[in-house]
């Protein structure tokens, strides 16, 4: 699959070549199962074929009110006590994001669990109203000073801090 990808970029590259020596291509095996070689009459070419992922973190508003509260029609303020959690988190399990407070980001994970991330300097939470992406590093996780969060308005910040959410 990834060779017949890597002749067609080559054979779209090579338009002025004519259609006789497109089919002289050889394709040679490499170190690389991302990368072959390929050989036309006696000149080498190696075409890379990079992949990409963009996780997203769509904007998500407050938790539902549960049922009491639903019935007196008035809103519920629930304060939480901040705890330490670890440097890294799984981009797998995050939902959605919100922002928090001025420096705040607040990740929604699919089983509930809300997790304030501390933005880096000169960055607004305000920026993340449309949500967050990120590209997905190589092992899957959102790490302390390592990866960048993107605002859908332009906006690089990076993550100081994560601190789990617990309703007092």
């Amino acid at each position: 699959m990834r060779i017949a990808l890597a002749i067609i970029v080559l054979g779209i590259a090579l338009t002025a070549v004519s259609r006789d020596a497109l089919a002289q291509i050889e394709v040679m095996p490499s170190d690389n199962a991302f990368a072959p070689i390929l050989r036309l009459k006696d000149r080498f070419y190696q075409v890379r074929v990079d992949q990409r992922v963009i996780v997203r973190l769509p904007s998500q508003s407050f938790a539902p009110m549960s049922a009491p509260a639903a019935k007196s029609k008035k809103p519920v303020v629930v304060k939480y006590k901040e705890q330490k959690i670890g440097k890294c988190l799984w981009i797998d399990k995050l939902a959605g994001s919100r922002p928090g407070t001025k420096d705040t980001l607040e990740l929604l994970t699919r089983d509930g669990v809300l997790i304030r991330a501390y933005l880096g300097d000169g960055c607004l939470a305000r920026e993340f109203y449309a949500g967050a992406y990120m590209e997905r590093p190589f092992d899957g996780k959102l790490c302390v000073d390592r990866d960048l969060l993107h605002a859908r308005t332009g906006a690089k910040c990076e993550v100081d801090k994560f601190r789990l959410l617990v309703p007092r």
